[in-house]
């Protein structure tokens, strides 16, 4: 058999096209942008080379039930072309019954489709998706619009028998050796299946299929899954999502899938791979469009507004992103390897790496620049790398899962005392075929303590379910790949078998408690995961809330770091780590956990009283120090609460003893530590509003601790998280957020 081109996009390189769910962030700011603006460009910052990119302002309501603004970047496509986009809304501005509409800032209205997935617990709109026919925009130009609340919904819904009209929409896997296998999508789509419609509106009606892939295709593996979610949109055109999950868990005959793979749109091959290896536990795919679709206008969000409904931190975007760091995000989707299947797009593949880098945080850097700058370049790499996640062998489909037990992410109430190592046991305590080892999977090796949070952001602007997909599966295997004998099984109630805190580096907690949490706030209130994502999110917490006496007790003066609750005993405590704990309990507390705020209430007499306590002898500068001491060295074995220190002056002491202190410098500190705390800072302060938090983030951020410089956040964007009201650059006029709209 002749061996069919690497992968392209309408016979040709990757278009720009896949990005047109994509909804770019902007500048906390606001102006009338009228239609032929030209957004964000690169400009030099007074005493700061080289030039940064700075993001379009947006526009600012004026009318009554006006919500927040955004910008459309023009394509060059036709008039009623439909662009498609997540957001999130703050509480109560969309409440339960009523519509969205949407306005130039002429006064235009913009036809406009909400499908509300997720709702605050006041009924209203929480997370949803928004669908816009846009006006013609050259490309280059931009236009600002306007969101409004409307009493009540649009009622009409597209005419689906004129609109699939003319269209077919066809998959073909071609085995090694034998005859293809060919799937009609749209006979699938007509045969209806599980969940619904995702999209159900007068411009945009989505639903997804999925079947087995026979096993003669795939090279005799029988843990294959075709899923494609399919939209017709009112302008004519036809998009698929087609993903091939080789995920099926716990079912004989899994293993890996040999395959070719074609996608056919109204009978014109839209993407074509050559014959794979994907391993068992991932998937792989391609947002494709029907030729001689029209590339819609791109979305941008306000990132200002976004952290005001408690969905993202307070990037500071009155920063900028470098443009050199913009260019190399460039370099790096041109690269050839860009394009292949199951391929790494600059995410590390092995976990396990330690140092600075640019995928580990609350969101990764190139997430942090679109969300501060709104440039396409961060947003087609951030895109690109949500597909990546596919490729990372934690992908666990269990046939008879989630809450209707038609198909869900394997979890631990299904599999109690389940764990994703061998060591784990028999099946159906372990895998029934275990986990390929790194060079069988392409090089992917996982790891809790230092995982990438590859899929929120993306998920979260541009509402593409297969994000969505990713990110609960990222959520429901840091359940799994915990030891069953730290998940809290000789405990009764909620917590048993869930734990993630308990016996776990803190970093390990505080990155997994963040995936679960992320999944849990914006998964579908329909959703067969939510229930599940959204039980173990409210354990922990109100676990973690329960051991704040004892902590309290045991740490004396000093309380407010996580312990070490493991086996043995560590004589010292990295802060850093706690830094990291702290931005996953704040985003739980915004998000409306009393648990998590309860927890990052306790936590902030250490996160900000670190640097509040010269006069009890600690000092200042090792309040950012790579790791502090906190009981004797050696420790016993099996410390009692007796041996930890309790006092500033005990810690600072045994610092300075050990060697492990900054002094009046910052030896001890030359790394992103100092950074990590202004982040951690910051969240205490928008969430807390603490005024020693406020004073010591100001301290901190002159003090010249490494790499806290303003011009270190415009290349290195992923921390770039400031409080309210105290940002790094020249905010402009601004609409906060949307709190003045």
């Amino acid at each position: 058999m002749t061996k069919p081109p690497e992968p392209t996009r309408a016979g040709g390189r990757l278009t720009r096209r896949w990005l047109s769910s994509a909804a770019l962030p902007v500048l906390l700011g606001c102006g009338s942008l009228p239609i032929g603006s030209v957004g964000a460009q690169p400009v030099p910052r007074p005493g700061a080379r080289p030039a940064v990119v700075m993001a379009t302002p947006m526009p600012c309501g004026t009318r009554p039930g006006d919500l927040v603004g955004l910008v459309l970047d023009g394509t060059g496509a036709p008039a009623g072309t439909v662009t498609v986009f997540g957001h999130a809304f703050r509480i109560g501005h969309l409440p339960r019954g009523a519509g969205l509409s949407a306005r130039l800032t002429n006064g235009s209205a913009v036809p406009t489709q909400l499908d509300v997935l997720t709702r605050h617990p006041d009924g209203s709109a929480r997370f949803a998706i928004v669908s816009l026919a846009a006006p013609a925009l050259a490309r280059g130009q931009q236009s600002g619009l306007l969101l409004a609340t409307l009493p009540e919904p649009a009622g009409q819904l597209l005419a689906l028998d004129a609109a699939l009209a003319g269209h077919g929409a066809v998959v073909e896997v071609i085995p090694a050796t034998g005859d293809p296998w060919r799937f009609d999508l749209l006979a699938g789509w007509r045969a209806g299946g599980p969940g619904g419609a995702w999209q159900s509106g007068p411009l945009v009606v989505q639903r997804r299929v999925t079947t087995a892939v026979p096993a003669a295709a795939v090279g005799g593996a029988t843990s294959a899954r075709l899923v494609a979610d399919i939209a017709i949109r009112a302008d004519g055109s036809i998009w698929a999502d087609v993903w091939i999950r080789n995920d099926v868990a716990m079912r004989p005959g899994g293993g890996e899938a040999e395959y070719a793979l074609r996608v056919l749109l109204d009978g014109t091959e839209v993407l074509r791979s050559n014959t794979l290896k994907q391993w068992q536990y991932s998937g792989w795919g391609r947002l494709l469009a029907n030729r001689g679709a029209a590339t819609p206008p791109m979305v941008r969000h306000d990132a200002g507004y976004l952290a005001e409904t408690a969905a993202i931190a307070h990037y500071d975007v009155t920063s900028g992103v470098e443009e050199r760091a913009l260019q190399r995000m460039a370099q790096m989707v041109a690269e050839p390897g860009w394009a292949a299947p199951l391929g790494p797009r600059g995410v590390t593949q092995s976990m396990g790496t330690t140092g600075g880098r640019p995928d580990l945080g609350q969101t990764t850097m190139w997430q942090a620049a679109w969300l501060i700058s709104g440039d396409p370049r961060a947003a087609e790499v951030s895109i690109g790398q949500a597909e990546t996640a596919g490729a990372v062998p934690w992908h666990f489909w269990d046939v008879s899962g989630g809450a209707d037990g038609r198909g869900g992410w394997m979890d631990e109430r299904r599999w109690p005392q389940f764990w994703l190592d061998a060591r784990g046991g028999r099946p159906p305590r372990t895998l029934l075929q275990p986990i390929p080892p790194g060079p069988d999977t392409g090089g992917w090796r996982t790891s809790a303590s230092h995982q990438p949070n590859l899929s929120f952001v993306p998920f979260l602007l541009t509402g593409r379910r297969a994000f969505l997909d990713e990110l609960q599966v990222q959520a429901t295997w840091n359940v799994l790949d915990v030891w069953p004998a730290a998940r809290s099984y000789d405990a009764t109630g909620p917590i048993r078998g869930v734990n993630l805190v308990d016996k776990r580096q803190v970093r390990s907690a505080a990155w997994s408690m963040r995936q679960v949490g992320d999944a849990a706030w914006i998964s579908p209130d329909s959703d067969t995961n939510q229930p599940y994502l959204r039980e173990v999110a409210a354990a922990n917490w109100t676990w973690l809330r329960a051991q704040l006496p004892a902590w309290t007790q045991q740490q004396g003066e000093v309380h407010g770091y996580i312990p070490w609750t493991g086996y043995g005993a560590n004589a010292a405590m990295s802060p850093w780590q706690q830094d990291y704990f702290a931005s996953t309990a704040a985003a739980a507390a915004a998000r409306g956990s009393e648990d998590a705020r309860a927890v990052l209430a306790w936590m902030s007499n250490f996160i900000v009283g670190r640097f509040h306590a010269e006069a009890r002898g600690f000092g200042r500068h090792d309040a950012v120090a790579y790791v502090l001491a906190i009981m004797p060295a050696p420790p016993p074995r099996q410390p009692s609460p007796e041996t930890h220190y309790t006092t500033w002056a005990q810690i600072g002491a045994a610092t300075r003893e050990r060697d492990l202190s900054n002094g009046s410098g910052w030896i001890k500190s030359n790394g992103e530590y100092a950074r990590l705390a202004m982040l951690s800072l910051a969240v205490v302060i928008d969430v807390l509003g603490t005024e020693d938090a406020r004073q010591a983030y100001a301290w901190l951020s002159t003090s010249g601790a490494p790499f806290t410089q303003p011009e270190v956040f415009t290349r290195m964007p992923q921390h770039n998280i400031a409080p309210r009201g105290m940002p790094r650059g020249r905010p402009s006029a601004a609409c906060a957020g949307g709190k003045g709209i």
